[in-house]
Parts: structure tokens; sequence; C-alpha cells
């Protein structure tokens, strides 16, 4: 399963760094070290001077998933759900 929104937005993947984006924004990105952590760039961190980590996940299907649930909250009425 995947979280899509009406908001044109796609993911543009490599071996070690995946960034999201729509039209007019960087929304977020995953880069892989000895896990994948994810990045929400549409909220800053606790010092407001990076973006908000948001974990890291053993594979790269749970921190896309994660990333897009930061970006499109469950009940948010551009989103819709595809497997």
């Amino acid at each position: 399963m995947t979280y899509i929104s009406s908001i044109e937005a796609s993911w543009q993947d490599s071996e070690v760094i995946c960034a999201l984006a729509d039209t007019d924004r960087h929304l977020g990105h995953l880069i892989k070290l000895e896990h994948w952590y994810a990045y929400d760039a549409t909220r800053a961190d606790e010092t407001s001077r990076s973006f908000k980590c948001l974990g890291a996940f053993d594979d790269l299907a749970s921190a896309k998933q994660m990333l897009e649930l930061a970006v499109w909250p469950v009940g948010d009425s551009r989103v819709a759900l595809v497997n």
C-alpha cells in the first residue's frame, strides 16, 4: 500500500537517497545509512535548523509510508489509499 495525493507528487529514487516532491516544493527525503532515515521537509526539527526526522526504518517501503503519512495525514481529503 502507498498513500498518494491529488496534488501531483512523485518519488525520485536512487540506491542511497529518495526524494518526494510536488511541482512546487520538496516534501521530504530518505537517506540510506545503516537504516533508512526519513526527513519531513514540510516541518522543522526542534532546533528549527533542519528538517524533522521521522525515524530510522529497516526497509525502504516503511520509510516511504511514514513520510507519506507525515505529509498527507490519514483523513486528509486529498489522500487516496491505493494498493
